[in-house]
């Protein structure tokens, strides 16, 4: 399934300096009583231009702050909304660090009175950096503990540099409270550097970060008693090795400090009471990624799992920090793919965006549950990258940039609502990955590939090199025809692979073939291709599926062996289809691919003719067509002359012959369907002059089946015998028939009653109101036609039992023809003199009905030993077991005392086959 197309919340302003200004986008907080709660904003910071607030809830910006031309910014900005106690006025604060024209903090205040008809009062202030050259690359917020109704902020500013010295400012930025290097920090400051912050609120701590550490919850507590009371926050350092292109992750360090709350304001205050060190985590090797491009390392931290996450352009790594040793708990790595960003959104689901989708992953089974091409993301033009910024679980969002766009992803569909159940959802199930693997296309039949050899060699049926290399030499073979469009060198490609013997014959539909070759050959001859649609709701164009090229032997052989289907070649197709999610094709894309790629639609009947059932919903697509196409050709010769059937333009069009035979095929195997299925099928696919189409085609077999008329009436109106090949059974007729009223429906009926048709002269034809009469008179004759033969069928019950049990003896090839012309009379057509040379068969005709019938020869092949042959047998009885003689002895015997039935040996049957002589023979004996 596609990922819908992500919405556009806001074109942002570009750097003044557009070669080397950066836009940084951060998050924005509500505070309410010392408890920082992530509301639905983001704030951005654009070099040179201004500081903007977003809504991504609904997408309108909410506050804009000017900014020197000469502005940089060096790191994410972060706001703060809250409420002034004691007052109806509501308070937000910007803040950033701005590295040139020098190093400074900045704030920028927006006080909102009660009346919202009221302007806001902005004031600015800032902090001028002096005693460090190093960039500030953090900022945060932390509790100040301030006490309830103090006209004070309840909130410090957090900066770090990356030389890993930390400050902690006052809201108002006036006073610095403290300036640290920890000498933890100061031991790898000159090896490393720090590269991402993370403040973690204590209460959120507690319940994923030290749940297994409650050592590590008392340390940051200190001298704490009352839990909820003046709270600690976390802070997470991330350093990598200073000046390193590439990082590996046991040279990567996690430091974790504690960051009390109160601060003392009198006396000198030791490093414990400004920065408490909790604990140093070494990152481990991951088997496989030894080392990571350091400038594309993007690190985040989930506070409700305790997961430091760790994206790259090649994928995504989890670590779990809860556990004593950090252990990786997912990890989604694609060798061939280039991820400009990848960011969590569940513990089983990550989104990324590649070089050519960006698309929502499963780590734990690696599959792909939803993509979009990166083509379709908008903007459209351009190359800029897609990068993640945030999700917003209970809006169901993933907000993101490209260039200067600010987007947003809606997962809702595919990510449970979070509502007030307290189960967790249940994502990352196996039934969601199943069909979806991530893989290139063609490591699905590369059986050269080294990471799926084994897989490959035992999916297609190799066993030796040998034979692997016999396989590459295959496809390579295939691809270069498929290229050529060469059938011919196609069908000779397949039958020297899949041949045996000398004549290199097919394997028939008895002997095994491995499905996965044949699917190979289906992505061959099958392809999708996009198409523009005209749905302005739809982004992204529609799929066809179409024919690249048809080789005829190889087509025939597989719908032999039921291979050449709707299910196959969506199976083939999903795998050359990746990495990207194959959508569901349409309704009659199988149908209408092989409509386009042969016009005298023989290669659609073969497929229908085939030995799978194809899907009701194709087949009434199908059927369609055929009613189309013979509607139209059946109305030329009444409207034109017929020697303009030969013109031209119906010099590719099927003859009607080849039309009726596809409609009366493809109505015999919809009619393998269940009923509600063919009901369902003929009304989404068929409109309603459609129908009343095929109602009249089904009451032309009902009558040309000799259903409806009796046996001494005259016959009807001389119908073409193309029309009626192959015939239909009574059964199929009147179970589509009654399938083709229902999907027309009540209101169909009764709509077709109210818009009366015209003939040509404007008088009112009645063809719709008598419509349902003349089927129910039809029908109530083929009821009595039924009846009638019921009866007969009972009446000579024995004789058709009889006549069951007589068995044709094989013919004599010598004088099979001899003999059966001897036979028959002269007046008499002879229809069959090879296969059933023991019968007599005569052509009668009356009232219009062909009869054969069939009379039965004697022993003697003169009639006399036969039972309705001539004067003597005509006074015959039948014997009372029903049963025929027969010239060669049976299998079983009946044991006359207990009825029971036992088998013969082989002995027994030759003695009685030796004794079952004629009535006179005669031995000639040659010594």
């Amino acid at each position: 399934m596609d990922l819908q197309s992500p919405s556009v919340l806001a074109q942002l302003p570009r750097p003044l300096h557009a070669s080397t200004g950066k836009t940084h986008i951060g998050d924005v907080y509500s505070l309410a009583e010392s408890k920082k709660r992530k509301r639905y904003e983001v704030v951005v910071a654009v070099d040179g231009e201004a500081v903007n607030i977003y809504n991504v809830q609904t997408p309108k910006l909410v506050t804009s702050y000017a900014v020197p031309p000469q502005s940089t910014f060096s790191c994410r900005p972060c706001s703060v909304r809250r409420k002034v106690p004691g007052k109806s006025t509501v308070k937000r604060q910007t803040f950033g660090a701005v590295s040139r024209p020098e190093q400074q903090i900045k704030s920028f205040v927006e006080e909102t009175g009660g009346n919202e008809s009221s302007a806001p009062e902005i004031s600015s202030s800032s902090f001028t950096v002096t005693d460090s050259k190093s960039p500030t690359v953090f900022v945060g917020i932390v509790p100040s503990g301030s006490k309830e109704g103090d006209e004070n902020d309840s909130f410090d500013i957090l900066s770090v540099h990356q030389d890993g010295r930390i400050r902690r400012l006052t809201s108002d930025l006036k006073t610095q409270r403290w300036n640290v290097q920890h000498s933890e920090i100061a031991k790898t400051a000159s090896t490393h550097e720090v590269h991402s912050c993370f403040l973690v609120e204590f209460e959120d701590a507690k319940k994923a970060l030290f749940k297994r550490r409650q050592d590590l919850a008392a340390l940051a507590l200190g001298d704490l008693t009352s839990s909820g009371v003046d709270e600690p926050s976390v802070l997470l350092l991330v350093s990598h090795p200073t000046g390193s292109e590439r990082v590996a992750l046991k040279d990567v360090k996690v430091q974790m400090f504690s960051v009390p709350s109160a601060v003392s304001s009198g006396g000198v205050l030791d490093e414990s009471q400004r920065l408490r060190h909790l604990l140093t985590i070494d990152i481990p090797d991951v088997i496989g990624q030894e080392t990571f491009d350091s400038n594309g390392l993007q690190w985040n931290f989930h506070s409700g799992s305790a997961g430091l996450n760790l994206s790259f352009e090649r994928g995504f790594i989890n670590f779990d920090l809860s556990q004593y040793t950090p252990t990786v708990t997912s990890k989604f790595i694609l060798d061939n793919e280039r991820f400009s960003s990848v960011m969590r959104i569940s513990p089983q689901s990550v989104i990324g965006a590649g070089e050519s989708l960006v698309a929502l992953y499963d780590t734990q089974y690696q599959s792909v549950q939803r993509s979009i091409a990166v083509d379709n993301v908008p903007p459209t033009s351009g190359s800029a990258p897609t990068l993640f910024l945030g999700y917003f679980a209970k809006l169901g969002i993933a907000v993101a940039t490209k260039g200067n766009t600010l987007l947003a992803f809606d997962l809702s569909t595919s990510q449970p609502p979070s509502g007030p159940s307290l189960k967790r959802p249940r994502d990352g199930l196996l039934i969601d990955a199943i069909g979806r693997g991530i893989g290139s296309s063609a490591a699905q039949w590369d059986a050269g590939s080294k990471k799926h050899r084994t897989e490959s060699m035992a999916t297609l049926g190799l066993t030796s090199p040998e034979q692997v290399e016999r396989w590459n030499n295959f496809t390579a073979e295939l691809d270069k025809f498929t290229q050529a469009k060469d059938t011919a060198g196609f069908d000779r490609a397949v039958q020297d692979y899949f041949g045996t013997g000398k004549s290199k014959t097919l394997p028939t539909p008895g002997q095994f073939v491995y499905p996965e070759t044949a699917l190979f050959l289906l992505s061959k001859i099958f392809s999708i291709k996009e198409t523009e649609t005209n749905d302005k709701l739809s982004a992204s164009p529609s799929l066809c599926l179409c024919v690249n090229l048809w080789p005829k032997q190889t087509c025939d052989w597989l719908v032999r062996l039921s291979h050449l289907s709707l299910s196959n070649v969506e199976i083939a197709l999903r795998r050359s289809f990746k990495p990207r999610i194959l959508p569901a094709l349409p309704t009659g894309s199988f149908a209408q691919a092989l409509i386009d790629a042969d016009q005298s639609l023989r290669n659609l009947i073969q497929s229908i003719r085939g030995p799978v059932l194809m899907n009701p919903d194709e087949l009434a697509y199908a059927l369609k067509h055929f009613l189309n196409m013979a509607r139209s050709r059946s109305s030329v010769p009444a409207i034109t002359d017929t020697t303009t059937e030969n013109n031209d333009d119906n010099d590719s069009a099927p003859p009607l012959a080849t039309l009726f035979l596809g409609l009366n095929v493809t109505i015999q195997k919809l009619h393998a369907n269940p009923a509600p299925a063919i009901t369902s099928a003929l009304r989404s696919a068929l409109s309603r002059p459609e129908l009343t189409s095929l109602i009249h085609h089904l009451r032309i077999s009902l009558a040309t089946g000799g259903f409806t008329s009796r046996f001494t009436e005259k016959p009807p109106v001389p119908i073409l015998t193309d029309q009626t090949r192959p015939a239909l059974s009574l059964t199929t007729i009147t179970d589509t028939l009654i399938a083709a009223v229902d999907a027309i429906g009540p209101s169909g009926w009764i709509a077709a009653a109210g818009s009366l048709s015209l003939s040509a002269d404007g008088n009112p034809t009645g063809e719709e109101q008598s419509l349902i009469a003349d089927i129910k008179s039809e029908v109530s004759a083929a009821l009595a036609g039924v009846q009638e033969a019921t009866y007969m069928k009972g009446i000579l019950r024995e004789y058709l039992r009889f006549t069951e049990t007589i068995t044709t003896p094989k013919p004599n090839k010598q004088n099979t023809t001899n003999k059966s012309t001897a036979l028959l009379p002269t007046d008499e057509t002879i229809t069959n003199t090879e296969d059933d040379s023991s019968s007599l068969i005569r052509h009668e005709k009356i009232n219009g009905a062909d009869l054969l019938v069939y009379t039965a020869a004697g022993a003697d092949g003169s009639g006399e030993d036969g039972y309705i042959d001539g004067d003597a047998g005509a006074n015959r009885m039948l014997p009372l077991s029903l049963k025929a003689a027969s010239a060669d002895v049976g299998k079983t015997k009946v044991k006359q005392s207990t009825g029971e039935v036992k088998n013969r040996s082989h002995r027994e049957m030759g003695y009685l086959r030796r004794k079952a002589v004629g009535k006179y023979s005669f031995e000639k004996l040659i010594v």
